[in-house]
């Protein structure tokens, strides 16, 4: 039947339906020549890529190919897990302990002057160096060729890397369409310098995801980040905030809350266009009553006393309750689900926090 329609009706017909993970396009691509050849434009619309597998090798197709890709919605989440990452962290030390190795060897048979025994410390130093450009140069080369290649046409981008490609995505990158963005990492942040992403007046939504397994930390993106790649920002999004408080301090200078003073003197202003701002804690931290040093409890009721704080003192921003458990593995990516079906950005305000300062952050 499809086959019988005109192709003007079939390529709107598709565009709808290839709104998933992209099963329903690489589906499409094998029912008839007539149907691959009228899906073809509208089968990249929106892309999942999950693990450094799907990341690599999309990067290589979409650097190869000549199709017109023009994907709107892209979910990258190339976030191992502790396990996984505690695996690639052996594997990448390798070299580095094997120089370390024969650096005892030869400190054992050698005097201390010898030039050979010097040679081995800086074999030591190179391997160490080499540590990061192992385990995240090929991961952000791949990540920045989709970037650029899809960043014409992107609108909705939810991105989750690991450490050490989040902090290597050092060249700029122009998204000069979207409209709504979440990170979970350090992207698009650079060390050091002005962010990756290039000044996007079209991006209206952000939430930025707190992990304690990046090299960021969430008051960075208000040190010249947010006011830079999203000055026409209205809503921002704060969740899974750790035990530090800093982010609050820093986000009531960002809002003009409070004069500047040293701990704020890299801290930019928000954008005046931004009408709200959603907090939500990460889950409360368990008590350690045996061991102070590992008990991060007072520091998290310090957190959610100033975030009250801030709540009284701005009706933009909005706390939210903390969650009794972890947050499931997949509900970013079901947001990102919702908003690619067309769904309007509705960030779920409904579990209020109402408490006084006061009252314990727990």
């Amino acid at each position: 039947m499809l086959d019988r329609l005109p192709p003007e009706i079939c390529t709107y017909i598709f565009d709808f339906a290839c709104r998933d993970s992209g099963c329903t396009g690489r589906s499409l691509s094998l029912v008839s020549r007539y149907v691959y050849q009228t899906s073809e434009l509208v089968r990249y619309t929106s892309i999942v890529l999950i693990g450094r597998s799907q990341i690599l090798s999309f990067a290589e197709f979409v650097g190869n190919t000549s199709i017109p890709l023009k994907t709107r919605y892209l979910f990258i989440n190339g976030q191992e897990s502790e396990e996984e990452l505690d695996s690639m962290l052996r594997n990448a030390h390798r070299g580095e302990r094997n120089a370390r190795i024969e650096y005892a060897r030869l400190a054992g048979l050698l005097p201390r002057g010898d030039e050979r025994l010097k040679d081995a410390k800086e074999a030591i130093t190179r391997e160490y160096v080499n540590v990061d450009i192992l385990l995240g140069s090929d991961g952000a080369a791949a990540v920045e060729t989709i970037l650029r290649r899809l960043g014409p046409t992107l609108e909705i981008l939810d991105i989750a890397l690991n450490e050490y490609v989040a902090k290597m995505l050092l060249n700029p990158v122009s998204l000069p369409r979207l409209v709504d963005l979440t990170t979970r990492c350090g992207f698009p942040l650079r060390r050091d310098n002005i962010p990756a992403l290039e000044p996007t007046p079209s991006l209206r939504h952000l939430h930025i995801v707190d992990t304690i397994l990046q090299w960021h930390c969430v008051e960075h993106f208000l040190q010249n980040g947010i006011s830079y790649f999203a000055p026409a920002l209205t809503d921002l999004r704060l969740t899974q905030l750790q035990e530090d408080e800093v982010v609050i301090t820093h986000l009531e200078y960002a809002l003009g809350l409070v004069p500047p003073n040293q701990h704020s003197s890299k801290v930019t202003q928000l954008p005046h266009t931004l009408e709200r701002v959603l907090l939500k804690p990460a889950v409360a931290p368990t008590s350690w009553t045996t061991c102070s040093c590992c008990d991060d409890t007072q520091e998290y009721r310090n957190l959610v006393g100033h975030a009250r704080l801030l709540r009284d003192k701005d009706h933009r921003v909005l706390l939210l309750n903390a969650d009794c458990i972890a947050p499931p593995d997949d509900l970013y990516f079901q947001e990102w689900r919702e908003k690619a079906d067309g769904a309007a950005c509705e960030w779920d305000a409904s579990d209020l926090d109402f408490n006084s300062a006061d009252e314990p952050g727990t």
